[in-house]
């Protein structure tokens, strides 16, 4: 008989691919690796501490940090395009709403982290909740 439930792609929510800089022949990323974002550069992810909140679930495996990686991220539903104003954001910070229609630099860390940054087209890729 077939079972019911389990695991399937879509409980994991949002799908993206990454990079992990870390990756190598000695330190490969498994498929179902836990990794955390990582502030290195655009998109970068590493494998999670002891401690870390669980954000990201690899899908299939890596042994180099150029090939682009499939993974699930939790915790967020989205990534969205925005202007920003001010300051350029840094990845790995927050933003908040600038009062223009798009967003500056968050004075505190918010429930959204900034991926990308193009400062010369002044627009940052956001994850949102």
């Amino acid at each position: 008989m077939t079972r019911v439930g389990g695991q399937v792609p879509d409980s994991y929510g949002l799908s993206l691919t990454v990079t992990c800089p870390t990756a190598s022949e000695t330190n490969p990323v498994e498929a179902d690796d836990v990794l955390t974002f990582a502030s290195t550069g655009p998109y970068h992810v590493a494998p999670a501490d002891a401690g870390d909140p669980i954000q990201i679930i690899a899908k299939h495996p890596v042994k180099d940090p150029f090939t682009p990686l499939g993974v699930w991220v939790l915790g967020y539903s989205r990534v969205q395009k925005m202007k920003y104003t001010g300051t350029a954001p840094t990845i790995g910070s927050s933003v908040e709403a600038d009062g223009t229609g798009g967003v500056r630099t968050a004075a505190t860390a918010g429930n959204n982290l900034v991926l990308y940054v193009d400062t010369a087209r002044s627009y940052v890729e956001v994850a949102l909740p």
